[in-house]
């Protein structure tokens, strides 16, 4: 598994030091792995909407917190497993808080 952040080496060192140590990771500062997605800038009601401000909430309970931003925070996220030169999953979030169910991954991986 590899992410791709926005940030420099020094913002991703810091961010997974703490949050996943043995992370690989890449900084794609000039988005240049966003844009080859396709993904793109979201809209105000898919940064804003109900629903994520909900999320947002559920998320403070459970502990979560908010960091600073870095880099384009409209930048809407995506989640693509890749094998060779093909996609054979995808999951380009709706809103800001649409994440796809991580623990099924694995098991989409193997298939």
């Amino acid at each position: 598994m590899i992410f791709f952040y926005q940030g420099t080496a020094e913002d991703g060192k810091e961010f997974f030091r703490e949050m996943w140590p043995e992370a690989r990771a890449i900084a794609d500062k000039d988005q240049l792995f966003y844009r080859a997605f396709g993904l793109e800038r979201g809209s105000i009601g898919q940064l804003l909407s109900l629903s994520v401000w909900a999320r947002g909430i559920e998320a403070m309970r459970k502990g979560n917190r908010a960091g600073m931003p870095v880099g384009d925070v409209r930048m809407m996220p995506g989640f693509f497993l890749v094998r060779g030169d093909q996609i054979i999953w995808e999951h380009r979030s709706k809103n800001s808080a649409d994440h796809p169910d991580f623990a099924r991954i694995p098991e989409i991986a193997g298939a």
